[in-house]
């Protein structure tokens, strides 16, 4: 009688652990009649570094809510000892279309080693040559099982019955 007890404690237990959050966050970047979307994870492996400056990230999937489409583009964020910020470029001519933001440091850590937190106070930041401020919002994603997480639980709750099937199979 003890043993479902205990087999149905140990499944809640551990169907509380598979709701885990993935290290996702949304960006939202607003300004000058622009919507521009993108996800990073939290900690992101820079593809270029220049130390005490800046790091990128190639090749990023943008969305722009304004226009309905998305494109890619290498996000550059920059530190503080250089004003913080981020610029990417804009698809399309001219060619020198770009973003280029300044304000805070959008991230901790070093620029190898970068690290993005979810917000409550949104980002202000402003064109070098004034022309209107954006505002950038971090948010973390929804929280979403990842499949290993799943798996694992899946293979632990069949073990537990199968054992607990031989145990009520030998009275």
């Amino acid at each position: 009688m003890h043993l479902p007890i205990k087999l149905l404690s140990f499944a809640a237990i551990l169907f509380t652990a598979v709701a885990v959050k993935a290290d996702t966050l949304n960006f939202t970047l607003s300004g000058g009649g622009d919507t521009f979307t993108f996800t990073l994870p939290s900690n992101p492996t820079p593809d270029t570094v220049v130390a005490g400056f800046s790091f990128t990230l190639l090749n990023t999937l943008i969305n722009d809510e304004g226009a309905g489409f998305s494109f890619s583009s290498d996000l550059t964020f920059t530190s503080l000892s250089q004003g913080g910020g981020l610029m990417f470029d804009l698809p399309g001519p001219p060619a020198t279309s770009a973003i280029d933001l300044t304000g805070p440091q959008i991230y901790t850590g070093s620029e190898s080693s970068p690290i993005f937190s979810a917000t409550s106070t949104p980002f202000v930041l402003s064109t070098p040559k004034g022309g209107g401020d954006f505002t950038l919002s971090i948010d973390a994603a929804s929280t979403v099982p990842e499949p290993s997480c799943i798996v694992f639980v899946t293979t632990g709750l069949i073990a537990l019955a199968a054992g607990a099937r031989r145990k009520f199979a030998v009275r």
